[in-house]
């Protein structure tokens, strides 16, 4: 079940402070585990399982598959990998490089119908 509580920290400045004494290394790899963890607590499994992910992912499209702003990210990121598949677009948008964006639309979309024009832009303007 797909959790709107989670609040994407990995790629926040205040991940760490200017007194941290973390080499440029160390700060990947805890951002990076922060991502994974943040991406498991937001789709509600306890560890990565490719069959698990698949069927809350798909489970999380059919939610979605209404929302045409979200379509059209999802369509945009699925063209990047020379496909029209909008459940590829949909986990794209999980990657790194987007999920703090997506996150916050799809916990929009969820809990109210519909998404900011702010939000959905900030998201745009990433792809």
């Amino acid at each position: 079940m797909y959790n709107t509580k989670i609040i994407c920290t990995y790629n926040s400045p205040e991940v760490f402070l200017d007194t941290d004494n973390v080499t440029n290394e160390e700060k990947d790899f805890i951002r990076d585990t922060l991502y994974k963890t943040e991406l498991l607590d937001i789709l509600g499994i306890e560890e990565f399982d490719e069959t698990k992910t698949n069927i809350v992912m798909h489970d999380l499209y059919q939610k979605l598959e209404d929302c045409l702003e979200l379509k059209e990210c999802m369509t945009k990121l699925a063209n990047k990998f020379l496909s029209e598949d909008l459940e590829l677009g949909l986990m794209l948008l999980f990657s790194y490089d987007y999920m703090y964006l997506s996150h916050i639309c799809i916990c929009e979309y969820l809990e109210k119908g519909q998404i900011t024009e702010n939000n959905i832009n900030n998201l745009k303007i990433h792809l």
